[in-house]
């Protein structure tokens, strides 16, 4: 557990630290939905890898999406996991931050690296 502290902590401040850029909050939106398919692919085996469980893999597609469009907006991590917290409530803020860091990775890794 302590080792997912830290990975989150780590999250947490990688996002918070991205500066906001500007970019389609919509994942792909100039990307058919095959070239999109293997980007949901690696997203939902991550969470199921890292012991996240949903119960529509739309919905945390979507959930997904929505953490880069916080970000885009110019959301601090600490505000993208309470944003989380608050939308799911079995996250705890470990999980949160493990979501939206795994979200940020696979969607819009751009944003974990400080411009």
């Amino acid at each position: 557990m302590k080792l997912l502290t830290v990975l989150a902590a780590g999250a947490v401040l990688a996002l918070s630290a991205a500066a906001p850029v500007r970019a389609d909050p919509e994942f792909g939106s100039q990307a058919s939905a095959d070239d999109a398919a293997p980007h949901h692919a690696a997203f939902l085996e991550s969470l199921r890898a890292a012991g996240i469980t949903y119960s529509s893999p739309s919905q945390a597609i979507d959930a997904a999406r929505t953490v880069c469009g916080l970000v885009d907006r110019g959301e601090t991590g600490l505000e993208v996991i309470s944003d989380l917290k608050a939308n799911n409530p079995g996250f705890t803020t470990d999980g949160a931050a493990q979501f939206a860091a795994i979200a940020a990775n696979t969607y819009c890794p751009h944003q974990l690296t400080k411009k």
